[in-house]
């Protein structure tokens, strides 16, 4: 179910200039050259302070929604965006990689300021019995998966990093979207008991209707290719257009004084408007 990892560059903020800054370099130029250049380094280091650091874990999902982050903040450089997503992993099958415990071993060394996390399209959960959801099952794939997710978020918030989890969005085929539609509200469980933020992406690629499409209106507002063939992945229309979903979460975030703002109360009610409400109700069946 995986693509192969997406490359991108981002895109950033303007630098402001004002004539007012060569006055107050004057007195510079009364000083002898050998203190006029080292009070302006250390007023440069001092007015430039570490990039905020925004750590991507999960599957080929996070790997791809990495590349549209790295495209947003490309010319911005109070952000930098670490891409520790890996291809064909989920919470699931940890013999193959167990995320929860890699969480735990890197969130104190990356010294991130958010961490986003996306999962879902290798962790098809097994919960029919011929066709049907089957309350047991279900409650069992639950309390799995919802621990796992639930260790991930712990690890970077004990970390001290904002955590970001971002649900996966509306696949084609029924079934397959139900199944993702299942992940996204033990993923919604397992943030709101952990203190992370949950931003679902589920009605950026549906229509009127609800329906899974694959065109729609792309980060220009233009309509365009929104999903990849395999019916699940995005594009990078559709990963940059999911990213932007989540820039005013990280944003807000920033010790930067000037990002950090109240529009991180704002960013939670545009995200809560996204939630898929035709399949909610399966989880708890």
């Amino acid at each position: 179910m995986d693509a192969v990892g997406l490359t991108a560059a981002t895109t950033g903020a303007l630098t402001r200039r004002h004539i007012l800054g060569a006055l107050a370099a004057w007195p510079l130029l009364a000083m002898p050259r050998s203190a006029a250049a080292g009070d302006a380094t250390g007023a440069a280091t001092a007015a430039a302070p570490l990039p905020t650091r925004i750590v991507v874990v999960g599957d080929s999902q996070a790997q791809g929604l990495a590349a549209g982050l790295q495209r947003l903040y490309r010319q911005d450089a109070r952000f930098r965006v670490l891409d520790h997503a890996r291809i064909s992993t989920g919470l699931l099958r940890l013999g193959f990689f167990d995320w929860p415990a890699h969480a735990q071993q890197i969130a104190p060394s990356l010294r991130a300021t958010t961490a986003v996390v996306m999962f879902g399209a290798n962790d098809r959960p097994s919960v029919r019995v011929r066709g049907e959801v089957d309350p047991q099952l279900l409650q069992n794939f639950s309390s799995l998966y919802g621990a796992r997710a639930r260790t991930i978020i712990r690890a970077f918030r004990a970390a001290g990093t904002h955590v970001v989890w971002v649900g996966h969005p509306v696949v084609r085929g029924q079934a397959y979207a139900e199944d993702m539609a299942i992940i996204n509200q033990v993923c919604t469980q397992a943030c709101v008991a952990e203190g992370a933020d949950f931003v679902p992406l589920w009605n950026l690629f549906t229509d009127q209707s609800g329906q899974y499409i694959a065109y729609g209106p792309g980060p220009d507002g233009q309509t365009t290719r929104l999903r990849s063939d395999d019916g699940v992945h995005l594009t990078m229309a559709g990963y940059l257009l999911a990213a932007q979903q989540i820039r005013p979460l990280v944003t807000a975030a920033s010790p930067t004084p000037d990002l950090a703002s109240s529009r991180l109360a704002t960013s939670r009610l545009a995200a809560s408007r996204l939630a898929p409400s035709h399949l909610a109700g399966l989880a708890s069946r």
